[in-house]
C-alpha cells in the first residue's frame, strides 16, 4: 500500500500508498516549441500524453482541477502567478526544516479550500514552455467540462451487516488511538504481531521531529490473554509483515522526502518473553518499501523473497523497484549470525539481487501462476502517472517478461493487487484497488475531490494472459484487501478496507465484504457502526482457534489525514470518549 507523503501526512497507500500521486499522476513532459494557438485538447496531448494518459476532465472535480493544473504547470515552467484567483504561500517552516529536492508551497483559493503542493525542482525548467494564455486556456477547459465535487460523490445505502461475521475489541495490551500499518498473527505460537507508527518522517529532507518516534515500533502480544510479551523500536515504518519459522520478517518503509541514501529494510526478528528481540537486517538502503513474499521463484527448493519500493516520482531515477532476492545456498549458515543492521545491499553471501523493473511507484505485488506453467510469477501495480496493472511472466532462468493488463488515467490511485482463482476455473485472477486519494475526502480545508473511478475491480484471466474486468464495486479511498473462502462455500471472498473514505457521511464506508456468490458476482457486507473506525490494515487470520479465518483490521489514525477531531465529534463515534482501538477482530461464525 502507498500510504506515505509528505508533511507528516501519509496513500497506504497505504497502506500507501504514494502519497505523492497528486503531483507525479498529473504531472506534463516538456516541450520546446509552444504554439499559442493551440486548443486545451492540443495542449494536453502535446505535454501530457508524454508521461501518462491524457487526463480527462471527468477524472477530477471542478474544486480541484485549478490546483492540479497549477501544479501541472511546474513541469512546464509556468512561474505560478498566472491565476489571479489563486495565492501562492510558502508553506510554514516546521513543514520544511531543511530544504530537499522539492518545491513546497501551499495553494489557496477564495472558496476558503487550500492545498500543499511540491513538485519535484530536477524536473521544472527554467522559462516557461507555454504561454500564459496557454495556461489559462487549459485551466479553463477542466473547469467547463468537470462536476462539482457533490455530483462526484459515491451515494448508496450502506450495505447489509456481514451475519457471518462478530466484530470484537480484543483485550489486547495495546494504547488506543495508534496507528497500525500491519498485523502478523502466529496461530501456532498463540501470538499477533502489531507494527505501529506515527508517520514522522514526513519533514523537509527526511529529518525527524522531536517526540514524534514512541510509536515506530513492534508489539508482541499474547493472542490468548493479551499480554504484551514483547516490543522494540525500528527506525521507520513498520509497513508489511510476513511470518518465518522462528519470528516476524518486517519491511520498514523508509522516508519522504527519500534520504541519499535510503533507510527501507527488510529484517527478521525473533522476540522470547524475557529475552531482548533479536534481529537480523537481510536488505537495506531501498528507498520506500512496500510488499514482499517469500516464495521459490527458480526451483532451486530455497526460498527467494520477491519485494517491491514505491521510490519516488514518474522518471528515470525515481529509485522504484520490483526486485527478487534469490537465496543462496549458504543464506542458513550466514542468517544465524546476521547483525542488526548491514551496510546497504543484501546480507554478503546470503542472498542475490535481480531488480526485474525500476519502473516508478511501484505500490503493490502478488504472486501467482498466471500461464499455468507451473511456475511462480509476479502481478504488479505502478500508482504514479502510468498506472499500470502487469503481470511479469517467469521464464524459468530468473528473468521476467512484462504484460501489461491495464493502464489507467492519473487519478485512478492504484493502491493494491492480490491474486487469487476467483471463478474456480484453475486460473489465478487479480483484484485490484485503487483509491490514493491523500485528504482529498473532506479532510479540513483540503479542497475537495472525491474520486467516483475509485473501487475494487476483479479482472478475470480468460488464459494466454488475455485479462477482462468482470466486476467493479466503488468506493472511495480503497486501500488493501485480503482474499480467502471466509464462508467455507468453495469459493474466493474479499474484504477490503478504505483509508481515505467520504468523510462528510454520517457513517464513512471504510471496509466492506464481498461475499463471492459465483459467476464473478459479489455481495456486499458491512458491520455495525459501533465498531466503525478508519483502517490502514487488514489481515486475515485464525485469532481464536476454531480453524475458522478472521479478519484483523489495524487503525488508521494518520496524523492530519483523518479529521482532528474525528474520534470525538462524529456522531458515529459519541459515546467512545475520543478513543478508537487500534486493533479490531471480525470473528468468523462461518
Amino acid at each position: 500500500m502507498n500510504l506515505y507523503r509528505s508533511n507528516n501526512r501519509p496513500v497506504v497507500r497505504a497502506l500507501a500508498a504514494a502519497f505523492i500521486a497528486l503531483g507525479s499522476s498529473l504531472s506534463m513532459a516538456v516541450e520546446q516549441d509552444a504554439k499559442p494557438e493551440r486548443s486545451a485538447e492540443q495542449l494536453i496531448q502535446d505535454h501530457c500524453t508524454r508521461c501518462h494518459l491524457a487526463p480527462k476532465p471527468e477524472d477530477l472535480s471542478r474544486e480541484y482541477w485549478s490546483y492540479a493544473v497549477h501544479y501541472m504547470g511546474n513541469y512546464v515552467g509556468m512561474k505560478g502567478d498566472e491565476f489571479e484567483d489563486l495565492t501562492v504561500s510558502p508553506v510554514p517552516p516546521d513543514w520544511e526544516p531543511q530544504q530537499d529536492y522539492t518545491k513546497r508551497y501551499i495553494l489557496s483559493d477564495k472558496l476558503g479550500y487550500m492545498r500543499d503542493l511540491y513538485p519535484f525542482k530536477p524536473y521544472i525548467p527554467a522559462e516557461p514552455e507555454m504561454t500564459k494564455e496557454e495556461f489559462i486556456r487549459l485551466r479553463e477547459y477542466f473547469l467547463k467540462n468537470s462536476r462539482s465535487w457533490p455530483d462526484m460523490e459515491i451515494k448508496r445505502p450502506k450495505a447489509p451487516l456481514a451475519k457471518g461475521f462478530t466484530p470484537v475489541i480484543p483485550n489486547l495490551d495495546l494504547e488506543p488511538n495508534a496507528l497500525v500499518l500491519a498485523t502478523q498473527v502466529d496461530s501456532q505460537r498463540g501470538r499477533i504481531y502489531v507494527g505501529r507508527s506515527v508517520i514522522d518522517d514526513w519533514v523537509g529532507g527526511g529529518g525527524r521531529r522531536e517526540g514524534f518516534d514512541k510509536w515506530d515500533d513492534i508489539v508482541v502480544l499474547d493472542l490468548k490473554t493479551g499480554k504484551r510479551i514483547s516490543q522494540t523500536n525500528v527506525q521507520s515504518d513498520p509497513l508489511e509483515m510476513e511470518l518465518t519459522k522462528t519470528g516476524v520478517r518486517v519491511l520498514e518503509h523508509g522516508r519522504f522526502p527519500m534520504t541519499r541514501v535510503g533507510i527501507a529494510s527488510m529484517t527478521d526478528w525473533e522476540f522470547e518473553e524475557g529475552k531482548a528481540p533479536r534481529a537480523r537486517m537481510l536488505v537495506n538502503g531501498k528507498q520506500r518499501f512496500v510488499d514482499l513474499h517469500t516464495v521459490d521463484m527458480n526451483g532451486d527448493g530455497l526460498d527467494d523473497i520477491v519485494a517491491n519500493a514505491f521510490g519516488d516520482g514518474i522518471f528515470g531515477d525515481a529509485n522504484s523497484e520490483l526486485t527478487v532476492f534469490w537465496q543462496t545456498p549458504q543464506y542458513a549458515r550466514l542468517w544465524q549470525d546476521a547483525p542488526a543492521e548491514i551496510p546497504p545491499g543484501v546480507l554478503p553471501g546470503a542472498l542475490r539481487e535481480t531488480i526485474i523493473s525500476n519502473q516508478g511507484g511501484m505500490i503493490s505485488s502478488s504472486i501467482g501462476d498466471f500461464n499455468n506453467d507451473g511456475k511462480p510469477d509476479i502481478a504488479a501495480l505502478v500508482a504514479q502517472g502510468t498506472q499500470e496493472l502487469m503481470v511479469f511472466i517467469n521464464n524459468g532462468d530468473e528473468t521476467f517478461t512484462r504484460h501489461v493488463i491495464d493502464k489507467q488515467r492519473p487519478s485512478f490511485g492504484g493502491n493494491s493487487v492480490r491474486a487469487a482463482d476467483f471463478n474456480g476455473d484453475g486460473k489465478v485472477d487479480l483484484v485490484v484497488l485503487n483509491g490514493d486519494n491523500v485528504a482529498g475526502n473532506h479532510v479540513g480545508n483540503i479542497v475537495p475531490a472525491p474520486r467516483p473511478q475509485h473501487s475494487v475491480r476483479v479482472f478475470k484471466n480468460n488464459g494466454d494472459l488475455n485479462f477482462t474486468k468482470e466486476y467493479h464495486y466503488p468506493i472511495h479511498g480503497a486501500t488493501r484487501s485480503v482474499v480467502h473462502d471466509f464462508d467455507n462455500d468453495g469459493d474466493m471472498d474479499i474484504a477490503a478496507i478504505s483509508m481515505f473514505p467520504q468523510w462528510n457521511a454520517p457513517e464513512p464506508e471504510s471496509f466492506v465484504y464481498l461475499e463471492n456468490k459465483g459467476d464473478f458476482k459479489f455481495e456486499p457486507q458491512s458491520f455495525s457502526g459501533d465498531f466503525f473506525s478508519v483502517w490502514a490494515s487488514i489481515e486475515a487470520a485464525d485469532v481464536n482457534g476454531d480453524n475458522k479465518t478472521d479478519i484483523i483490521l489495524g487503525l488508521g489514525n494518520f496524523p492530519e489525514l483523518v479529521p482532528a477531531d474525528w474520534m470525538s465529534t462524529m456522531d458515529i463515534m459519541k459515546g467512545r470518549n475520543g478513543q478508537a482501538p487500534s486493533v479490531i477482530y471480525l470473528i468468523n461464525n462461518y
